[in-house]
């Protein structure tokens, strides 16, 4: 009986201490499209003209993930690029992290931005995280990120780069992600004073 209740007592602190901290990002996981843009999130897509960030099957989980991919288009090199922006830091401490496959033809990377920006909308700092060829398969990337004192939101950004010493990205490299998160750190628990 007295086992039963401390479980009973017990049972919420410990489906409370357990709970998943809230992704910032708003539809990270990329099952929600309108068409070939992904909800929520800017594109670099000419709708109708010219399609560089597109849903695909090629998930880590999940039905659909985002891919960004480098294209010709009128004789130029068209990278894709998805941004959410404004997503409010509190002025805490940051994990970003995700699954990513990147293909990339002659070095090409891909890369993930985080831009802070001040409450005014200037930019305050920023932080790059660079991904090469993940050889045919999904890495994840876990990156905790101190954000800026002044520093009100962020901006995510991914896109596609050419490589040091290249000009432009090459026609055949992209970047699929999923299950993209930005969530606050736990706050770190004060030892008791003995």
């Amino acid at each position: 009986m007295k086992l039963a209740l401390a479980l009973l007592l017990t049972s919420p602190w410990c489906a409370f201490a357990q709970k998943e901290p809230e992704n910032l990002i708003k539809n990270g996981d990329f099952e929600k499209f309108t068409g070939e843009n992904p909800d929520f999130w800017d594109t670099s897509n000419i709708p109708g003209t010219l399609t560089v960030v597109s849903p695909t099957k090629q998930s880590h989980s999940g039905a659909k993930a985002v891919k960004c991919e480098v294209k010709e288009f009128g004789g130029s090199i068209v990278a894709g690029y998805t941004c959410q922006k404004n997503i409010p830091t509190g002025g805490r401490e940051l994990r970003i992290s995700g699954s990513f496959f990147v293909r990339s033809v002659e070095k090409d990377q891909a890369v993930v931005i985080l831009c802070f920006q001040n409450s005014s909308g200037s930019t305050v700092g920023t932080v790059e995280e660079y991904l090469e060829d993940t050889k045919s398969k999904f890495l994840d990337l876990s990156k905790v990120i101190k954000p800026p004192a002044a520093a009100a939101s962020v901006h995510v950004r991914m896109t596609l780069l050419p490589s040091k010493g290249n000009e432009k990205a090459h026609v055949g490299s992209f970047m699929v992600c999923d299950d993209l998160k930005l969530t606050h750190l736990a706050s770190k628990e004060t030892p008791l004073v003995q």
